[in-house]
């Protein structure tokens, strides 16, 4: 039986798409990656400056400090959480807005002990905007539809309407900066009311239950039960029936592309799982677990060296010497010391051709714009997750 803290709103696309999902992920473990460790930090250094220069409050140094030594915090950390601050600044209308940065809400409205924290909410007049700032730079998120937004313009709006303001409509954003990425959607009160009577309750009493069938979609990347999943693994069951017996057609080629794309990925969740699974004493036909290839390391690198400089051996003979990469310079510097600094003596060259989906939002290359910059051309990387 799955248990209310399970129906998190940043997994409210999973599991309103799979409420299936929700009891399939309790025996996994909900582990925490560096991603969303650095993305912490960073909401937290921009919350605290969100204080400092909109709210005006006076700022703890300590806190300031704590951030600052984290092992997740870089330069370029000040550049995104200022351009996250700039937004919020940018929507506020005037000295009578009210914002609360990083604001619990009481989500009870979906299941008894939901809750969830919106990085920032402004008020003004008969308006509510709640702002998501996403640290990620792998994954674009959009505001349009989003369902953790409207749960949050939802939970926003018991916290504050009827108190000082009586709000009519919600507009919801993302910020996330890293991929230069900000949009919006601007909803009614009335239409999130909707929304949440037609079919955020009745997805989440399925969740509960344990009642729903499995649906595969988007939303599968982040699941933590998709390594089990039939209908996931179904989804790279190709049936292989040409309607020419020697050649496939272009659509059937696409088809194809289509519905392979994330196998890689698939197989090895696939072999972690099958391996921690054996490791803990279970089986599985035809596999078994081995030591792999071992890599020899120094037990105390700098006295092994002291020793081989002592019998002969020159330290420029056992130390390179190699420039940084641009990316690393530029992590050194922070971006904003960087584009004042050697903007002038970088260049950017097109990118290579990649095969995506007809719904990725960039620009199609057209036949004509090909020439022998593209000769290299990766088929490997398809961006279909």
């Amino acid at each position: 039986m799955a248990t209310h803290s399970l129906l998190a709103p940043s997994a409210a696309e999973r599991w309103i798409n799979c409420p299936a999902s929700v009891v399939m992920s309790e025996p996994f473990p909900d582990t925490i990656s560096e991603y969303a460790a650095e993305g912490t930090t960073a909401h937290k250094l921009a919350e605290l400056k969100i204080r400092s220069s909109i709210l005006g409050e006076e700022v703890d140094g300590k806190e300031v400090d704590k951030v600052k030594r984290s092992k997740y915090y870089n330069p370029d950390m000040e550049d995104y959480t200022d351009e996250y601050v700039e937004y919020v600044r940018s929507l506020v209308n005037s000295n009578e807005t009210t914002v609360l940065p990083e604001t619990r809400l009481n989500l009870n409205f979906i299941t008894q002990g939901t809750v969830g924290t919106a990085d920032c909410i402004l008020a003004f007049g008969n308006e509510l905007h709640v702002i998501d700032f996403k640290y990620g730079k792998n994954v674009e998120v959009n505001a349009q539809d989003n369902p953790q937004l409207k749960i949050y313009g939802l939970g926003a709006c018991n916290l504050i309407d009827g108190l000082i303001y009586n709000i009519e409509n919600v507009t919801v954003h993302i910020a996330q900066p890293r991929m230069n990425n900000f949009s919006s959607m601007t909803i009614s009160k009335k239409e999130l009311k909707d929304w949440l009577k037609d079919e955020v309750r009745p997805q989440a009493l399925k969740a509960i239950n344990g009642t729903a069938e499995t649906a595969v979609g988007n939303w599968c990347q982040f699941c933590r039960a998709k390594t089990v999943c039939r209908k996931y693994g179904e989804r790279f069951d190709v049936d292989y029936k040409p309607d020419n017996p020697n050649t496939l057609s272009n659509e059937e080629i696409a088809e194809r592309i289509t519905r392979l794309s994330g196998l890689d990925g698939y197989l090895k969740d696939l072999k972690k799982y099958a391996l921690d699974k054996i490791l803990d004493g279970e089986t599985f036909p035809g596999l078994k677990a081995v030591a792999g290839r071992s890599v020899r390391t120094w037990t105390d690198q700098e006295e092994a060296f002291r020793i081989a400089q002592e019998n002969g051996y020159d330290h420029s003979v056992l130390f390179e010497q190699v420039p940084l990469s641009l990316a690393k310079v530029e992590k050194m510097m922070s971006k904003r010391k960087f584009n004042e600094l050697l903007s002038d003596y970088v260049d950017k060259p097109p990118g290579k051709p990649t095969l995506v989906s007809e719904n990725d939002p960039r620009e199609s290359i057209v036949t004509e714009s090909v020439d022998n910059d593209f000769t290299d051309v990766d088929i490997n990387k398809i961006d279909f997750d």
